[in-house]
């Protein structure tokens, strides 16, 4: 996969994510999925299988998104909150954790609407097709998304994003990040298939 020299050295933060988030005092946050609630359905417009959503999204050793802090509280006025293990909830194979029931409630009843682009990687480094650690504390939220952002060793990809939406509008930048999106799922998606076919022969 062809990338751009940022590109390459942000690939480099993947194999140091824990390192990472223990630098920026990002916690990284372990939970078992037997201890949340019942999974929510398939959308009908995605039918990615549970299974490969617990592969190709950023997720630490126990399928926890967002280094454990709840996804609907980026929208309080207070800002992220670290979610608990009594609020958590599998989303097609995705455990997400809450700071409360009722933020656990409002997650459950429109689940696309509250899980973050990306899978949960740098919308900044999806841009150029790699899938890069974030900052869960480091993020901008556009039309109703939360975009999360790499912050570390290699500097902070928020600004070079904020950058590019000032030069070409935040519209334009989300849509570039959502073809580089669209290209890594493919991937993703052919190389699933491909193990599933060789399973069953």
């Amino acid at each position: 996969m062809r990338a751009s020299r940022f590109a390459l050295a942000f690939a480099l933060s993947c194999t140091i994510s824990s390192a990472v988030l223990a630098l920026t005092g990002a916690p990284h946050i372990g939970a078992s999925q037997d201890e949340a609630t019942t999974a929510a359905p398939a959308s009908p417009k995605d039918d990615t299988p549970d299974a490969l959503r617990r592969t190709s999204f950023n997720l630490d050793e126990n399928g926890v998104a967002l280094g454990g802090y709840d996804p609907v509280s980026y929208f309080d006025k207070s800002g992220p909150k670290e979610g608990k293990p009594a609020f958590s909830f599998v989303y097609r194979g995705v455990t997400y954790r809450f700071a409360s029931e009722e933020n656990k409630k409002k997650f459950e009843s429109d689940p696309v609407k509250w899980e973050p682009p990306y899978g949960g990687w740098c919308a900044w480094a999806v841009i150029d097709g790699d899938k890069v650690a974030i900052d869960p504390l480091n993020y901008e939220i556009i039309d109703g998304k939360v975009y999360l952002f790499y912050k570390g060793w290699l500097g902070n990809a928020k600004k070079k994003w904020d950058a590019k939406v000032t030069a070409e509008t935040a519209p334009k930048t989300v849509s570039q990040a959502d073809a580089g999106w669209s290209k890594l799922a493919k991937t993703d998606r052919d190389a699933y298939d491909a193990e599933q076919k060789k399973a069953a022969k």
